[in-house]
């Protein structure tokens, strides 16, 4: 090639590369479009634009009104702090793909020679060099970068759908909490009721002083379990906040008294295996992470006996005729002690423990989706048992202790026990559920995608009803 069609080629080359814009715009959309297809909502980047203003409007106006699943996780997904930070990694994967367009900038050199002294006045000269190997690599190292930036989106989006998943766990925990919590406050104000009641029978003297204690421990141990129920929704709520992003007047906000009862009829859980190692992004991500390690591996083999290729113009004038002379050169590496060995190596180990990584990871995900799958067909049949028989015989036995004490054939302590055995039956039932819902995100998590749909939840339930039977004085 020429001087004359090597100069036009470069400079080309480096103005479409300075050209190349850095924002990461685009791919942040090719992001939020895989969320929303698997997710059903929307993300954000806070970038100081009047979208923000409006994100955050909306969340406000989701948290103003009775917070569901889906408005909680829409919150994280706007207000998350730490979501915001990994976003930037899709303008540091972009930048490097502008970085691996653009041309490295010539050398200028100016100089004295003695040699030269009779030929060239002044005795100076001026070159300017360019590598010729960094033109020539240059699509490959593009293709590099690009393939590293669609890992990165990838990896980005299946980071979102991991917190959405997260915040739903988070959201059942805290809505099963402040549901026992309640149970706990209606079981604590009836016992305090009974307990008063029974002061006032013992005041009368119609009641022992072993009587009055025996009916007395029942309300204690219930103030204490509506300590700890009230703590531990407490922490759940916090949990919940931390993951959403929000703090001071936001944290405000009300969810619904009760969990949503389980859908009517199950999703399908037929080749959900197959379907997670197709739309999982994290294994998409992890092909793409070796993808880009076989291109960078290829550019090394490539480059590895010409690991720079200077082409320079030196430039001088004549003292004969005054005008100015140039002179093109070029200066080779010559590959005697470094041909790239150890580069290559260390590429070739990172393309092994990329592909080790991928099997492995595609093995856990079908282990997960196992798993979460006999985890959801387990909650369901427990929620049910519960339902159809547990709390309706727990029930039962109150009711008969009660007409048993009334006659004077039961003791007190076995009423206390039966009721007690009552509440547990309530909390039990509410943790079942509690665990259906989780164990249903995660399949979800697992699959990389939503399950079917859930079902409106259903009004009359037995667990609707937590307060005890009303107190008899005998």
């Amino acid at each position: 090639m020429s001087w004359r069609t090597f100069a036009p080629v470069a400079i080309a080359a480096a103005l479409l590369g300075g050209c190349a814009s850095t924002s990461a715009r685009e791919p942040f959309k090719n992001v939020a479009t895989e969320v929303r297809a698997r997710s059903g909502h929307d993300i954000r980047w806070n970038q100081g634009t009047d979208d923000d203003k409006k994100a955050d409007d909306a969340v406000d106006a989701l948290l103003r009104r009775e917070l569901t699943v889906d408005g909680a996780v829409q919150v994280a997904l706007l207000a998350n702090a730490s979501l915001q930070a990994t976003f930037e990694e899709l303008a540091i994967s972009q930048a490097d793909l502008v970085q691996a367009g653009l041309l490295k900038n010539p050398t200028f050199a100016i100089g004295m020679t003695a040699w030269e002294a009779e030929h060239i006045s002044p005795n100076l000269f001026a070159s300017v060099e360019q590598d010729f190997l960094d033109i020539v690599t240059m699509p490959m190292r593009k293709r590099v970068a690009a393939t590293e930036l669609e890992a990165t989106k990838l990896a980005v989006g299946d980071h979102v759908l991991e917190l959405a998943a997260q915040v739903r766990e988070a959201f059942y925990n805290a809505m099963a909490a402040e549901q026992v919590s309640a149970m706990r406050r209606l079981v604590d104000d009836a016992s305090q009721t009974a307990a008063e009641l029974a002061r006032r029978q013992h005041e009368a003297g119609n009641m022992s002083d072993l009587a009055l204690s025996t009916q007395l421990s029942l309300p204690a141990q219930t103030a204490l379990d509506r300590r700890r129920a009230e703590g531990e929704a407490a922490v759940a709520r916090e949990k919940l906040n931390k993951l959403m992003g929000v703090w001071g007047p936001r944290t405000a906000w009300k969810m619904a008294a009760r969990l949503p009862e389980l859908p009517k009829e199950e999703a399908s859980l037929e080749n959900l295996e197959s379907k997670a190692i197709e739309q999982r992004l994290d294994i998409g991500a992890a092909r793409r992470n070796v993808q880009a390690m076989d291109y960078a591996l290829g550019l090394a083999k490539t480059t590895r006996w010409f690991g720079s290729v200077n082409v320079s113009l030196e430039a001088a004038r004549l003292r004969s005729t005054g005008h100015f002379s140039f002179g093109p050169s070029v200066a080779l590496e010559i590959p005697l002690f470094d041909q790239r060995q150890a580069q290559i190596a260390k590429l070739e180990a990172f393309k092994r423990q990329g592909e080790s990584s991928l099997r492995a990871l595609a093995v856990d995900v079908r282990a997960d989706v196992r798993a979460t799958s006999a985890r959801v067909v387990t909650a369901r049949s427990v929620v049910e048992q519960y339902a159809k028989s547990v709390v309706p015989l727990r029930e039962q036995v109150v009711r008969f202790s009660q007409e048993q004490y009334d006659a004077m054939l039961l003791g007190v302590y076995q009423l206390i026990q039966a009721k007690q055995d009552e509440f547990d039956a309530y909390r039990e039932y509410i943790e079942a559920l509690r665990d259906y819902w989780v164990a249903r995100s995660d399949l979800e998590r697992a699959v990389g995608g939503r399950v079917g749909a859930p079902a409106p939840a259903v009004a009359n339930h037995p667990a609707a009803v937590v307060a005890p039977p009303p107190a008899h004085s005998h």
